[in-house]
């Protein structure tokens, strides 16, 4: 059988494979977006908690917002990959999944290649596989996986080289979580394992902590419930505040209504500059990252807020340099 034009545009446009690599928090250089489109009508009054959004989005407000978001990026000098440019196979999955625009939740990008998430059906099911087949057209190898039937894991983050955090949310199942532990242990030093309560504002690992700069950082402290320290040889309970301490980095608590409001879960542009919704900070937080030097590029939502997601859901980073 012939390959098909669409294949052979998607071949050349992925070419031999980009950069990629976050490892390091340095200027954002690409990303991967997935503007919403027609999925989106899926989502309505008697089934809007059932797809996780909190209310029915203005599909035609949403979309725009999110295009003003990625005009944004491009402003600031990010490369945007629009998803369906790198899909074939699955395109077809892609108008039956209205949460698949938070790209976010799905992968992280190390040095090494993918970390790739098992999303909790029903409403996420499968999204792993559209994005794997675009970061496998992207030139992006696939690091980690999930093979087990049952189960899922929606995301950890990526803090350096070294170290992994992981936080057991109401999207993740713990034997996914031992098993990624094992497996990723042998990619890097160390992972930083919290749980937190199973409820849906703590639902992915960047609702509690998110680093600003590599000396600097927002968490919610009273969601960690209990942290432990994982390396190949060992396993031990830690003070999450003083460990990271000892990496000489700052944590500057965020209030429980700022919390709710998203506000450790931001995009760093660079290391202190973070694109971030205007609606997330009080102001008293706004002083105190002002006075360390932080600049934000503000972003209003308000058609976006619909999904529930923050800037940071929508975007999945895919490489960071220093120039």
């Amino acid at each position: 059988m012939g390959c098909e034009i669409g294949d052979l545009d998607r071949a050349e446009k992925a070419g031999a494979g980009i950069d990629y690599g976050c490892d390091e928090l340095t200027r954002l250089k690409s990303v991967l977006i997935h503007t919403p489109g027609e999925e989106l009508s899926l989502v309505n009054k008697s089934n809007c908690k059932y797809w996780l959004y909190d209310k029915v989005p203005d599909i035609s407000g949403y979309i725009k917002e999110h295009r003003s978001y990625q005009e944004l990026l491009e402003s600031n000098g990010v490369k945007v990959y629009e998803l369906e440019d790198y899909v074939n196979e699955g395109i077809n999955l892609i108008r039956k999944m209205p949460n698949l625009t938070f790209l976010h939740d799905t992968a992280v990008i190390s040095g090494k290649g993918a970390i790739l998430s098992r999303m909790r059906p029903p409403a996420r099911e499968k999204e792993e596989v559209v994005v794997k087949e675009a970061l496998n057209n992207l030139g992006i190898p696939i690091l980690s996986e999930f093979n087990g039937e049952q189960g899922f894991f929606e995301g950890c983050l990526l803090l350096s080289k070294d170290t992994v955090f992981v936080a057991d949310t109401e999207r993740h199942t713990y034997p996914f979580i031992r098993e990624f532990v094992s497996n990723i242990l042998e990619e890097f030093k160390e992972v930083i394992y919290v749980r937190v309560p199973k409820a849906r504002r703590y639902m992915h690992p960047d609702t509690v902590f998110n680093r600003i700069r590599e000396d600097l950082a927002l968490a919610y402290l009273p969601a960690f419930e209990e942290t432990c320290l994982f390396t190949k040889d060992s396993g031990e309970k830690i003070d999450f505040k003083a460990f990271m301490r000892e990496k000489e980095v700052e944590i500057i608590p965020v209030s429980d209504s700022e919390q709710s409001r998203l506000a450790c879960s931001f995009v760093p542009l660079e290391s202190g500059t973070i694109f971030h919704y205007d609606t997330a900070l009080d102001q008293n937080t706004h002083k105190t990252l002002g006075n360390e030097g932080v600049e934000i590029i503000p972003f209003h939502p308000d058609a976006l807020l619909a999904g529930g997601g923050s800037l940071r859901c929508h975007t999945l980073r895919l490489c960071r340099r220093k120039n």
